[in-house]
This record gives C-alpha cells, sequence and structure tokens, in this order.
C-alpha cells in the first residue's frame, strides 16, 4: 500500500475526521501569511512574527512533506445567531440528546447537556429573562490542545512505525507552523472567505494539526475553493475584522479582543462585542457550509455551473458533529446563596470539600438576581452566574479548558462589557464591586459598563 494512504487510513483509525498530505512548498501562502503581520493584522500576537512560521526548513531542515489532521469539535446546539442574548431559548434541544456517561476528571465540571428549567430559561422573581453569555464553540468543553496532541503523537508513532527512520515534528497551534497554509493544499477543505478552513462534508468546526516528516509523500489534490459569491460571513461579523474576502485584520476580532488581547478593549469595539465573553462564532454561524437551514441556498445560488456538475458538489446536508464527548459543553454546579448569611456568600460542595466563592450573587434589594437551575452549562450560559465564580473557582473550573487563555483579568473584563451591553440595571452592584477591584482593566470595563448601564 501507498504509504501516504496508510498514513491517513492510521489517521481516521485512531480517530481523525479528516486526513490529507500537503508539499512543503507552500510558498505562496507563507509569503502571504508574512506580509499580512507586516500590516499589523496580527495586533499584538508578536509570537506570529517568528520567521521560521514562514518556512518550515527552519523548524525541520530535512522535512518533505507535511501531514495534515482535522479534528471535528462541533456539539449538536444551536449557534449563537440562533439563541437569545436575554433567554436560554432553544437550550432544551440538546440536553436529551447527550450520553450519561460523560463526565470529567474535575470535581467542579462535567461533560453535559446544558442544564435549565423545563423551558431552558432562568427567571427573577418577576419573571423577567436572566441575560445571557455566549462563549465560542471550541471552548465548551476540554482544551483541544490536549486531545489533538495525544492524537497527533499516536500518529508520529505510527508514521516512525511504518518508516523507521524517519524525523517528525508534531504541532497543533502552538509551534512556528501556519497550519492552514498546509490544510489548504493537503484536500481537507479550502480556505474560506471568513479564513477558516472548510470541508465541503463537515462544515470548518474541526481543529487542525500537522506533522512535518522528512517522508517525501505523493501531495493530495487541494480543495477546490466552493465560497462562490457568498460573503455572509464579511457582512455579520460586527466589528469589521473581515476587511475583504480571505483576510481577517485580528486586531478587530472580538475572538482577539476577548482573548489574547491583554489590556483595554478600544470604546469603539466595546459595543459590538456584545454578550460574547470568550471568542466569538459568527462568521462560520452564518456561513452556509455550517448551516444545513442555508446549505441548500448555497447550492442552488452559490456554486458555480462547474461545480454544479461535479460529483463531489456540496449538497444540504447537517454539519458534522464531534466523536469526542469531551468536546461537548461542559456543566459547572452552581453555588446557591446560604440562608443563615442573607445570600451574600455561596458554597460548592465537591469532593475536595465546600468551596467558599468570595463574590456574592448579583442584586438589587438583596434578593438573587435569579433563580437558577443545580447546574448551568458552559453553552450560552446565565451571565449573572459566571459572574458568580471567584478567582479560585475560575482556576479550578478552567484548569483543562481553553478560557484559561484569558487569564482571570480578561474573563473579569469581558463579563463586565457583556453585563454593559446587556441593559440590565441588575449588574450595578456587581459593577460597582468590580469598578473597586485593585485591577486597573477590569475598574476601567466596569467603569464604562456601568456608565452604559445608567444612561441607556
Amino acid at each position: 500500500m501507498d504509504l501516504g494512504l496508510a498514513i491517513k487510513e492510521r489517521a481516521l483509525t485512531i480517530g481523525f475526521d479528516l486526513a490529507g498530505i500537503a508539499p512543503l512548498g507552500v510558498w505562496r501562502d507563507l509569503e502571504f501569511s508574512r506580509q499580512w503581520v507586516e500590516k499589523g493584522f496580527n495586533g499584538e500576537m508578536s509570537y506570529l512574527e517568528n520567521p521560521k512560521r514562514f518556512d518550515p526548513r527552519l523548524v525541520l531542515p530535512s522535512a518533505k512533506s507535511v501531514i495534515c489532521l482535522g479534528l471535528v469539535y462541533n456539539a449538536p446546539f444551536p449557534c449563537s445567531t440562533e439563541v437569545s442574548e436575554g433567554t436560554g431559548k432553544n437550550q432544551e434541544s440538546g440536553v436529551r440528546s447527550q450520553k450519561k456517561e460523560d463526565r470529567a476528571r474535575n470535581p467542579l465540571v462535567r461533560p453535559g447537556p446544558p442544564v435549565a428549567g423545563d423551558d431552558g430559561q432562568r427567571t427573577t422573581g418577576n419573571g423577567q429573562p436572566t441575560p445571557r453569555a455566549w462563549i465560542s464553540r471550541y471552548a465548551w468543553g476540554h482544551d483541544y490542545h490536549q486531545i489533538m496532541r495525544a492524537r497527533l503523537e499516536q500518529l508520529r508513532a505510527v508514521v516512525e512505525e511504518l518508516a523507521p527512520g524517519v524525523e517528525t515534528r508534531v504541532f497543533v497551534d502552538t509551534g512556528p507552523v501556519v497550519e492552514r497554509a498546509f490544510a489548504r493544499f493537503s484536500g481537507i477543505g479550502w480556505m474560506g472567505k471568513n479564513t477558516c478552513i472548510i470541508n465541503q462534508e463537515k462544515g470548518s468546526w474541526f481543529f487542525l494539526g500537522v506533522i512535518l516528516t522528512s517522508l517525501e509523500l505523493a501531495p493530495d489534490l487541494p480543495a477546490p475553493d466552493r465560497c462562490g459569491s457568498c460573503t455572509a460571513c464579511l457582512e455579520a461579523c460586527p466589528t469589521g475584522a473581515l476587511v475583504e474576502p480571505y483576510v481577517m485584520d485580528a486586531s478587530r476580532c472580538i475572538s482577539y479582543l476577548t482573548i489574547e488581547l491583554h489590556c483595554s478593549i478600544p470604546d469603539e469595539f466595546r459595543p459590538k462585542i456584545g454578550h460574547n465573553v470568550f471568542g466569538c462564532d459568527i462568521c462560520q454561524d452564518v456561513c452556509p457550509w455550517n448551516n444545513s437551514r442555508q446549505s441548500s441556498v448555497l447550492s442552488s445560488q452559490q456554486v458555480t455551473s462547474q461545480q454544479r456538475h461535479s460529483s463531489d458538489r456540496h449538497h444540504a446536508t447537517h454539519p458534522a458533529t464531534t466523536k469526542v464527548s469531551q468536546f461537548h459543553p461542559m456543566t459547572v454546579a452552581a453555588i446557591h446563596p446560604a440562608p443563615e448569611d442573607g445570600g451574600v456568600r455561596k458554597q460548592l460542595t465537591t469532593e475536595d470539600g465546600p468551596l467558599t466563592m468570595d463574590d456574592g450573587p448579583l442584586t438589587t434589594d438583596h434578593r438573587p438576581l435569579a433563580t437558577g437551575p443545580a447546574s448551568y452549562s458552559l453553552y450560552n450560559p446565565p451571565l449573572d452566574a459566571l459572574a458568580s465564580i471567584s478567582p479560585e473557582g475560575f482556576r479550578r473550573i478552567f484548569a483543562h479548558s481553553p478560557i484559561k487563555r484569558a487569564k482571570l483579568s480578561g474573563w473579569l473584563r469581558n463579563l463586565c462589557v457583556a453585563m454593559g451591553n446587556s441593559g440590565d440595571e441588575r449588574f450595578v452592584p456587581w459593577l460597582e464591586q468590580a469598578a473597586k477591584r485593585s485591577d486597573p482593566v477590569v475598574r476601567e470595563h466596569a467603569a464604562w459598563a456601568l456608565k452604559r448601564l445608567r444612561g441607556k
């Protein structure tokens, strides 16, 4: 059997959803990446300036081929563009589909369905819906770096078994390699106008990993660009980060602003962030290749005549969902006010004993902001529940989550912005306390949110 084919088949057996071989010489795309950085589109992400990113031979001098892998992380829950910022509507749709055996090792969290009331909503005593937050789909569960890395190491062992003496290097979004440039030439997908790699059968909800190898493997044919005349992603981006098709100014992207940026978010972008507290999914949510309700439109309007006659053209199907339970939304045990302290402090009992939360519930007149369930999901979670997580809780709950990358300061900053955008004055007491914190970034954004709420 052809060595490249054998490697790809083993990759699928290990659990990857996509596998392809790219040549080393994708120089035009790598030069584009270098020029992109020179234009300042990387913002404060200085690690993207590493010269090794623009020549893989500086990473592995013997490199001749790149094995590209994709792992779907899409969980079967509605998109951010399909839910209300003020309610948990549509949340219940995925509750009963989750397997009961999904559990995480962290005693504070577990993979599981969104937990909500019978109608999937949280309300106050007067029935007013509680504002909700949005966490990017890729961060609902376990840190993908760990899961992808483990599988890549499995495949690396296979490659070394099939070709003793081969040299390899493994990367998953952490090393000096432009994974998307190679993925585009590996056949697993094309570069979409939203700058994500899109696969015609599975959409774009998948992680990328690569293995540089000294083997000279036969490359796969690049996938044809099937975006057609569609500009849904460019039109939907709230901050105008997609400055033109296939070009993103990351310094304007909500994901960058809420994760990679560690200082103040520019004033002009704060209202546009909406209820996003970690990342943003909008440009993927609106993509017809990720949305079965829109895919029929794509098939009839956005596909060229040549593609219509192609035997592998896109058909209206549901986007692929993950087989990895750790990518499903984690469920966080809620902390309820203790009756003897008037709801000022909250406790959570874990396997290690009670965990005291120093931040009290959001209140207006010494009553909790919302009457919530026993636990809540990271899918479209209640904003007040996220705000009730203490510094210690943040470290423990998100110990194995991508969310830890924002750090506590960034997390609190993002919560302030979401509260300011919620229009809900019940957040005023929490923000008043946040405005007194020692962290100047948190204080600044709390003051901004208070001004926005009081001036509404």
